[in-house]
C-alpha cells in the first residue's frame, strides 16, 4: 500500500499555514512566553516528520511505525501544542478573521460542550479503543486514505483532552489541579494496557501486505505493542509530574497570598 502524495502537500501546506499565522500573531500580541513558544514550535516540528516524508509512507505498511506516530501525535505532539498557548492567541486577536471565528464557535454550546475535561477524556479513550481494536484499526492498514484520518483523529483527540488538564489556554469549564493529575494517571491505564494486549495477543488483529507472512505481522504487531506499553508510561509520568508540579506551584502561591493577609 502507497501513500499519495497528495497527502504530504495537505499536512504540509497546513503546518505551514499554522506556523505562519502563530509567528505573526504572537509577533504582534507578544503574550506567550519564548518557553511556550518553543514547545509549540517543537510541537509542530515532530508533528511534521509523522505526517510528511518517510515516517508517514513506512507507517502504511508497518504496524509498529504506526504505533510511534500515534504515541507521537496523541500523547506528545497535542500537549505541546496545547502548551504553546495557541487559543489565547486566537481568542486574543477578535479583530482578526480567525478571530472573530473563534470568539463565534465557543458560544457555541456543543463546541463548549467538547473541551469538558469528561468529555475530552471519553474522546480521548474512544479514539485509542477504536484505532487498536474495531474495524477502524485494520481499515487503517488497507487503506493509506484511512490511515491519514485516523492521524488527524489522534491530533484532535489529543488536543481536546490535552486542553482541561494542561496550563495555557482560556478554560471555558476551569478544571482543579488535583482532577487533572487524578484524570492523567486514570489515563496511563487504558493507554499501557492497549500496549500489553498488542504485545501479548496471539493472532494479528490487523491485515498484512501482500508480502508479509503471518509470523512477521504477528512480530510487527508485538513491536509496537511494546512501544505503545513501556514509551506510554514513560509520556505520561512525564505529564503527571508537570500537572503536579503546577499544583504544588499554585498551593504555594495561596499560602503566600494567606500570609500577606
Amino acid at each position: 500500500m502507497r501513500l499519495k502524495p497528495l497527502w504530504d502537500i495537505a499536512f504540509a501546506a497546513t503546518l505551514l499555514t499554522v506556523l505562519y499565522w502563530y509567528y505573526t500573531s504572537n509577533k504582534q500580541m507578544q503574550i506567550v512566553s519564548r518557553l511556550r513558544q518553543f514547545l509549540f514550535y517543537l510541537g509542530i516540528g515532530v508533528l511534521a516528520l509523522m505526517v510528511v516524508g518517510p515516517v508517514p509512507h513506512a507507517a502504511v505498511n508497518t504496524f509498529w511505525v504506526h504505533m510511534i506516530q500515534h504515541i507521537s501525535i496523541m500523547m506528545v505532539i497535542s500537549p505541546l501544542l496545547i502548551l504553546g498557548s495557541p487559543f489565547t492567541l486566537l481568542l486574543s486577536r477578535p479583530e482578526s478573521r480567525a478571530g472573530r471565528i473563534a470568539s463565534r464557535l465557543v458560544q457555541v454550546k456543543v463546541i463548549r460542550l467538547l473541551f469538558h475535561p469528561e468529555v475530552g477524556f471519553a474522546i480521548f479513550l474512544t479514539v485509542l479503543i477504536l484505532t487498536h481494536f474495531s474495524p477502524l484499526a485494520n481499515a487503517g492498514m488497507r487503506s493509506a486514505n484511512i490511515h491519514c484520518l485516523e492521524l488527524i483523529f489522534f491530533l484532535l483527540g489529543g488536543i481536546l483532552y490535552y486542553y482541561s488538564v494542561m496550563e495555557g489556554n482560556p478554560q471555558p469549564h476551569p478544571v482543579s489541579y488535583s482532577k487533572r493529575v487524578i484524570s492523567l494517571f486514570a489515563m496511563m491505564v487504558p493507554e499501557t494496557m492497549t500496549g500489553f494486549f498488542l504485545y501479548s495477543g496471539n493472532r494479528v488483529l490487523h491485515s498484512l501486505p501482500e508480502n508479509r507472512t503471518m509470523s512477521m505481522g504477528l512480530s510487527d504487531q508485538h513491536t509496537g505493542g511494546a512501544i505503545m506499553w513501556a514509551m506510554g508510561m514513560l509520556i505520561d509520568s512525564m505529564w503527571i509530574v508537570l500537572a503536579a508540579r503546577d499544583w504544588f506551584e499554585n498551593e504555594r502561591l495561596l499560602a503566600e497570598a494567606e500570609d500577606e493577609h
